[in-house]
């Protein structure tokens, strides 16, 4: 784990990904015991899931995956949403500035998760859930979300364009 971690490249929230998640997964099975690098691919921000013993992590995942489902049915009933973790500022803006907010919110809870654990499992499997968070707000393309944008708010629109 100590090359794993010490031959990676540094992340940063707002970067623009030094490596992709393939990059990771293959570097990090030809560093890790299988035990390990099995416990890493259990672990997923994107499908929230989280099979690993690793209790913040499990947890905050939960939480995540709750809060999320929490927003989504809120908003079906058009009421306000009780969050148990993600805070109410995170919910304010446009749909992509509520995105970008609740990911700088799972940035912020992952580097409180890895604080003090040098070179462990805990480190590597937070270092992959941050890249997947930096790959996914790089995958953001404006023209395609107001595409999706307009076909929602004007859905007959959409059809005399094509």
């Amino acid at each position: 784990m100590v090359y794993l971690m010490t031959s990676l490249p540094a992340l940063s929230f707002g970067q623009v990904p030094p490596i992709t998640i393939d990059e990771f997964n293959k570097d990090a099975k030809k560093q890790l015991s299988a035990k390990h690098f099995k416990a890493l691919q259990s672990v997923d921000i994107q499908k929230l899931n989280s099979k690993v013993r690793v209790q913040q992590i499990s947890s905050l995942i939960k939480t995540i995956k709750e809060d999320l489902s929490e927003i989504r049915e809120a908003k079906a009933k058009n009421r306000q949403a009780k969050t148990e973790r993600l805070p109410k500022k995170a919910l304010k803006g446009n749909p992509l500035e509520r995105e970008m907010n609740i990911m700088h919110w799972q940035w912020e809870e992952l580097q409180d998760i890895e604080a003090g654990k040098t070179f462990t499992l805990t480190e590597v499997l937070v270092y992959k859930l941050k890249l997947q968070l930096v790959e996914r707000m790089y995958s953001f393309d404006k023209k395609k979300g107001a595409k999706v944008l307009a076909s929602v708010v004007d859905p007959g629109k959409n059809k005399e364009d094509k």
